[in-house]
Formats: structure tokens, sequence, C-alpha cells
């Protein structure tokens, strides 16, 4: 790719006039003192240069014009001796000065066929080479970056381009092969002409448009442009099993392609851009987002590996758009999108499309394998995009009714698997997106066919590469588990005054599913093992997903959801256990016992039909107990109600600061603590912590300083002898980061189950003060005659762990690190899960991760207070 010297912004008020004189502009031909020139001639022969050949002329002709031979059918001759008789001239100023005004007027009577698609691409190459050598020569850089009208006229053909290529489908009927690829090209290097007359900084350029009073009419139209290129990808892709299918010629199509969308992505990365096109009216009308990002994602599988990688990428980054837009704060994109009923159709029709991508990364597909990179970064969009849709009570409920069933079939895998799958510790990062440098003067080149001057054959330049593909910061696993974890709580979640319809939904629709899939499971696993094999891998699940509460993946609201959904189906599946045992005793108690053959054969015919009446009860009996399950489920204690409906009640929880920008606050706080009195320097930190993770607002970070200082103030009218929280953690451990956290209902803790909630401090065994249990302490484990048995790290200190409630029986989840006894030693509390003996423990879970009873710890930092 070439070395390009960084470009000199344009002035934004050069774009806050009126666009009215730049049409007068695009309509001048040449200046009066300035001799006429042939454009036609100009474009055909000056495009077929390289910029080293073109910069070369210039600096040969010094202030004169360029003299050169015009050949038909041959390359471009400059101008010798031996040919004057057929000589032309050019002065280079004049040529860039008329060149964009003359490109309108051609696009205003312009025929749409191959050969103007082709002339005009040659104009839009020509304009990149003079901007790319407009550095090397003082003159021509005057002129085309100091001159505001010159630039305006460059701006204009750029959006009168791009409207023409959106309205470009309805013509091409049926598109040659030549045609759809200028029409890429053409759009692709159009779009990459901003980075060319404004600056190679995305920033910059977002300026400029956002400053020009044709920025609605640009943003309204980009997408379905792009959207057209991508109707012709897909009659490409959708060919590739056929004769005339062409792998290299569809690929280089698809790089055009994701030239264009990478444009859209890099835009998008700027809060201002994203929120003008949520606020436009027109694109918001036509669903041009919704439209593409549908499109792009029913580009079909490819059997092409490298095709398939170029595929990836384009849903990637799509999805990476709409994720954007989704988290717009000003203006909700999904309220917007759901508030007319087509709108509401586009959106859950183009989310049907983003649930069978997730059911193919999942669950194999139709053919039973996914062709997608397992640790990319699409699965990893497609997941955040259900999760913020899950979230939002318009589509909520088309969620439940849609990938419910997908859900239920991760469930249902083998034990061993799902732990390797969603509860797995590796640290390895996702695999990032890549980023393409287009090199659209070399791009444009190859499609074109020239030929350098130098040359006498056509060379195949390099117009696209690849950057290294840059990897998150986070592992992959703990994403993508945290993303499970939190679409299941949204599923889980209702509002009793807005969607009592949608209480119990997801919970109805999961058991559903499951009995659904059972028939579908093989002999000996289809009777109740699919069930108890659901239930056994919700609750690792669980115990995983409060590791991930620890290093601020999952919030503690996200884990109570998944805490109270296990509770419920485990319910559910006891009930209907129970149920089908109760069914069978009766229907072995009415099989008539006959004793003797004789008595058989005379009541043969009797016999038949009693044995089918006595099928028909046990039928009608066990449908009946079905129905009485189904009353059941829908009954809880009054305990476990109001606190399901207070903790729905509270509003959904996000956190905005990572554990670094949460670092440096607190920090801060300790010398400011009254920051949130002072403007100047909320708004420092603001801008501070915004470099070190997500974007921070001035508004949530003193909403976020607000709720600190209350939570602050509440926990020092309590009881200082009262621990806030069982973790042990301190009162800015449990401050909200949420702007939103400001109802007093918010911040009272809430039970998720029926059970009083002891304060779990035990007395320490060597007879000193009490202690506090909490996730991560180090402790010596004592047997029941005081004796010392081994060391360990606290795992998990309250909840449920495998049917055990750890508060009611005082148990503690404690990984043993160093252990004094004989591995086949028999446990204290053994269980279902830990077996029998430590080496029965780490079999299972690869440690030794045990029960202990509480009283029978001592924290190792209370030795040496």
């Amino acid at each position: 790719m070439r070395n390009r010297k960084p470009r000199i912004p344009l002035r934004l008020h050069q774009y806050e006039r009126s666009s009215s004189g730049s049409k007068n502009v695009a309509m001048k031909s040449a200046r009066e003192d300035e001799p006429a020139i042939d454009l036609v001639s100009a474009v055909e022969q000056f495009h077929k240069l390289s910029c080293s050949d073109l910069s070369q002329l210039i600096r040969d002709s010094g202030n004169g014009p360029i003299r050169y031979v015009k050949r038909n059918g041959s390359l471009f001759e400059v101008a010798t001796f031996y040919n004057l008789h057929s000589l032309n001239h050019i002065y280079i100023e004049s040529l860039a000065r008329n060149l964009p005004s003359y490109l309108i007027l051609k696009l205003l009577l312009f025929k749409r066929d191959e050969q103007h698609l082709k002339y005009l691409l040659s104009g839009v190459r020509l304009l990149h080479g003079l901007h790319d050598i407009a550095y090397c020569h003082s003159k021509l850089r005057q002129l085309l970056f100091d001159d505001s009208s010159s630039s305006e006229c460059v701006l204009d053909f750029i959006f009168s381009i791009v409207v023409f290529l959106s309205n470009f489908k309805q013509k091409l009927n049926p598109p040659s092969n030549n045609e759809v690829l200028y029409h890429s090209t053409l759009l692709a290097s159009t779009l990459y002409l901003f980075k060319a007359c404004i600056s190679s900084q995305w920033h910059d350029i977002t300026s400029v448009l956002l400053a020009h009073p044709k920025v609605d009419v640009f943003t309204g139209v980009v997408f379905p442009s792009v959207r057209v290129v991508i109707n012709f990808l897909q009659v490409k892709l959708s060919a590739q099993h056929t004769d005339t299918y062409n792998a290299d010629e569809v690929y280089s199509f698809c790089m055009h392609c994701e030239a264009s969308l990478q444009f859209l992505h890099s835009l998008c990365q700027l809060k201002l851009f994203r929120e003008c096109i949520v606020k436009n009216k027109d694109l918001r009308k036509e669903g041009g987002v919704l439209w593409l990002v549908q499109d792009i994602m029913k580009l079909p599988q490819c059997k092409d590996s490298h095709l398939m990688v170029v595929v990836s990428r384009l849903k990637s980054k799509i999805l990476s758009i709409m994720l954007q837009l989704c988290e717009v704060e000003s203006i909700s994109f999904l309220d917007l999108a759901a508030s007319t009923t087509e709108g509401l159709d586009l959106a859950k029709s183009t989310m049907s499309e983003v649930l069978e991508l997730l059911n193919i990364m999942f669950c194999g597909g139709v053919n039973g394998v996914s062709a997608y990179n397992p640790r990319g970064i699409l699965q990893l969009n497609a997941m955040r995009l259900v999760e913020i849709v899950s979230d939002d009570s318009n589509f909520r409920s088309y969620i439940v009714s849609n990938f419910t069933e997908v859900l239920t079939r991760v469930f249902l895998v083998p034990h061993e698997e799902f732990l390797c799958s969603w509860c797995s510790s590796d640290s390895r990062a996702a695999e990032g997106d890549i980023t393409l440098n287009y090199d659209s003067y070399s791009a444009s080149g190859q499609v074109l066919g020239v030929r350098s001057m130098h040359t006498s054959h056509a060379s195949k330049p390099v117009f696209i590469t690849n950057s290294p593909a840059s990897q998150t910061s986070y592992p992959f696993a703990h994403q993508k588990t945290s993303l499970l974890v939190k679409i299941v709580a949204n599923l889980t979640c209702f509002v009793p005054d807005l969607c009592k319809e949608e209480k119990s939904l997801f919970l109805n629709k999961f058991f559903q599913c499951l009995q659904k899939e059972r028939s579908n499971l093989p002999d000996g696993v289809a009777h109740g093992g699919g069930a108890k094999t659901a239930a056994a891998n919700l609750n690792s699940l669980l115990v995983h997903a409060g590791s991930l509460t620890i290093s601020r993946y999952l919030n503690e609201d996200d884990v109570k959801r998944l805490r109270l959904f296990v509770m419920q189906l485990e319910e559910l599946i006891r009930r209907q256990e129970s149920n089908i045992h109760q069914v069978k005793e009766v229907h072995n108690r009415r099989i008539p016992q006959r004793s003797t053959r004789d008595g058989c054969k005379r009541n043969k015919g009797r016999g038949v039909d009693e044995s089918e009446s006595e099928r028909d009860a046990t039928n009608i009996e066990i449908i009946g107990s079905y129905l009485s399950n189904l009353q059941l489920k829908n009954r809880t204690n009054n305990v476990e109600e109001e606190s399901f409906r207070s903790l729905q009640l509270k509003k959904r929880k996000r956190n905005i600061m990572n554990d670094v920008q949460i670092s440096m606050i607190e920090n801060a706080l300790c010398d400011e603590p009254n920051m949130q009195r002072r403007t100047a320097s909320v708004q420092l930190w603001a801008d501070k912590l915004s470099r070190h993770g997500s974007e921070i607002t001035y508004s949530q970070l003193k909403n976020w300083l607000n709720n600190r200082k209350a939570k602050v103030a509440r926990a020092a009218a309590k009881n200082t002898t009262t621990p806030v929280d069982v973790d042990g953690g301190s009162v800015t451990d449990h401050v909200s980061d949420s702007p939103e956290s400001q109802s007093p209902g918010a911040d009272e803790p809430s039970s998720y189950e029926g059970d009083p909630q002891p304060q779990t401090q035990q007395k320490d065994v060597t007879g000193g003060s009490c202690f506090r249990v909490q996730n991560g302490q180090h402790v010596v484990l004592f047997d029941g005659k005081g004796e010392e048995i081994g060391k360990g790290i606290i795992h998990l200190a309250k909840g449920i762990w495998f049917d055990t409630n750890l508060q009611k029986s005082g148990l503690c989840v404690v990984d043993v690190t160093y252990l004094k006894v004989d591995e086949n030693t028999r446990l204290p509390h053994p269980c279902h899960a830990t077996g029998n003996s430590y080496a029965d423990a780490q079999m299972t879970f690869g440690r030794k991760r045990i029960l202990w009873h509480s009283t029978k710890l001592l924290v190792i930092h209370h030795l040496h207070n």
C-alpha cells in the first residue's frame, strides 16, 4: 500500500454555509482566464497513470501545461518531437478544479450501463490520484485543500454519487458481472474519497459530515447503497454450486463490499454520528439499517473457506453497528424501531436471522457442524445483541418464543461437555475482528485493468491488506458464559404492572421444550435423564456464575435471577417425577393378576377389552395428573412470590465501569470525598475514566457518586456490628454504578428465597472473636476433635450449592489446597456432588472442592491480628 502523508483537516466553517453555492460551483466549466480543456480525454487518459507517473509529468511540465498524445485503444503517451501533429495539452490545476463539477454533470446525464459505470469509476480514480499527489505540488495542494469552493464541490459529488448508487438496483435487471463489479468498486472508492479530501482521522471526517447541511441526505442513502451491493453478493453466493461460479471474482467483489461496510462501521464508532443515524426520520421510516442487517445475516454459508471468513466478518461488522446504535443514550433505537407495526415486524424478522446464527453456532444447525470461528467476535456480537434485545419489553416475549428451544438444547448436552463449553476457566482471549486497509486507487485500477506507462503487461496490485487480528483483553470463555447467564436472567424478568402475561413465560416454555427434547434423546436418557442433565448443567452454571461476579463479568441481580429460575425448574421436575411415579403405582395396582393359563383362555376376548379399557383409564389419569401438574407449576408459596416480585421490580442494572475505572474513582474519592459537588471535577474524572474503558458521561458519573454517597450514609446509620453483606464486602463494593438505580427500593437487599437471612458470623475455633465467612478467604480446616486437617480457600459462602442450602446448614464450599490426611478419608459432609472422599471430589471437579462447616474453619489472617 502507498505511504500517504497525513491529511490536514478541512476547517468546519467551510461547511456551515448553504449548499446552494456549491451547486453553482458544480455548474461552472472553467475559469475565464484558463483555456478550454478536453475533460473527456483527460479522464480517459490520466486515470491510467500511477501516482508516481502523474507526479513526474507535473514536475516535468514546470508551470506549463502537460502535453500528451491521445491514442485510441492504447496507453497514454507523452508528446515528443515526432508526434507533435497530434499534440494535446492540459493544465493540471484546471483539471483538478473542474473535474468534480464535470463528473456531477455527467452523472445527471448518465446512461446506466457498463460503459458509463466504468467511466465514472475512472473519474473517481483520477480524483484519488490528484489528492494523493497534492502534497508534492504546492499549487495543487492549495487548490484541493485550501479552496473552500473546490472542497465543497468534491463533497457534493460524493453525496450525489451515493444517492445515485442507492437507487441503482432497479435499473440493473439483470446486471452483468462487470456492471456489478464496477458498481461495488465505485461505491467503496467514492466513500473513501472522504479520507482523501478531508483527513485520515475518522473524528475529523465525522465533524465535517455533521457540520454539512446535507448530512441527513447522506445518512439516509448510505445504508441503502451498501444494501444494493449486498443484494448483488447474495445472488453471486447463491450460484456457488453452479458451473458459472468464479470463486476469485466473488472474493474480489466481497472485499469491495466489506470496504464499504467497514467505512460505516468506522463512522459509527463515534457517538455523535450514531445519534445522527438514530434521529434520521427518513432512514428510520424506511428501515434502512434493519434491512441492511437482515440482508447481511441472510448471506449463505460458503464452501470456500476464504469466502466464509469474509462473510463472517461482514456479519460481525453489521452486528457491531447495530449494537452501537442500541447503546445510544439520548434516544432508544429499539423503541423507535418498535414504534410502528411495520418497524416491529422488521425488527423481529431481523432478530430471527441472529437467533438462527446462534442456533448454528450452539447446536450445529442442520448439518450438525458450525463453519464459524469457535472463538470469533461474531458469536460474541450475536449474543450481546440478543442480551440487549431480551432486556427490552417490546421483544422479550418474541425471544422467549423463538430462542428457548435453542437454550434448552444447550442445557441438554452431556454434563462433561457442558462444563468444557460453558463453565471453562480458559484464559485465552476472544479473537478480534480484522480491519481492512482499503487502497481505493489500487483497487479501482485493478478492476479497470489499467497498465502502467512503463510496463507492457497488466499488473495485479494488492489493493487490500489485512492487518493482524486484534484480540480482546477478556477471556472468551468468561464473556460467552456471562452473556448466556444475562440472557437467561433477562428472559425471567418481567414488570407485573406492564406485562403480566410474561410471568413464568420463559419457565413454562423451557419446561415444555425440555419435555419435547426428551423424545430426541438416546434410549435410557429420555426416561427422566434429560431433565436431570439440564438441572445438573444449570446448577454448574450457577456455581460458575457466582465466581464471575468477583471479576465483575456479572452482577448479583443476574445471578439471583438465574438461581430463582433453577429453583423453580427443579420444583417442576420434582413434581412431574412424583406424578409419574404415582400414576405408575395406580397402573400396576389395576392390572389384574391371572394365575392360570386356562382362565386366560376362557376370558381371552373379554380380557382384551378389559386391558384396553384399563389402558385408556391409565392414559386419562396420566393426562389428568399432567394437567394437575401444570396448575401446580403456577402456585408458589407466599414468601417466594413476594421475593420474586420484589426482585423483578428492581430496575435492571448495567455495570458502566470496569474494575480499573472503579479503582481509579475510589482512590480519587479518598482525596476529594465531596467530588459530586464540583462540576469541574466530575467532568474531569468522566473524561479520565473514559480513557480506561467504556465511555462515562458527566451525568452517569454524578449519579454514581450520589448513589454511592447515599448508600454509605444508610450503612453508617445502621448498627456498625451488623455486616452489610454476607460476603463481607465493604459498602463501596456494593454501590451500584448504574445511573438509573436511584429508587429506594433498588437499594434494599432482597431475598431470593423464603428463608431468613442469617448473619454469617461464626465463632472462631480458637475461642477468639467472631468472624464473617467470605468468598476467597484463606482458612484452616479442623475436624470434630479440633485437629487441623488442612488449608483451603472459601469458594462459596452463601446460596444453594447442588441442592445444599449453605445458610441453613451452616456449611461453606471450600477448595482444599493442602491436606494432612489421606485423600481417601471420608468427608464429614459428603453429598452426591463431592462423593464420599477427597479423592472423589478431585475426580469430579478437578480439585478438592468439598463442603465444610463454618464453625470448623479458622481464617488465616486472624492468626496475625
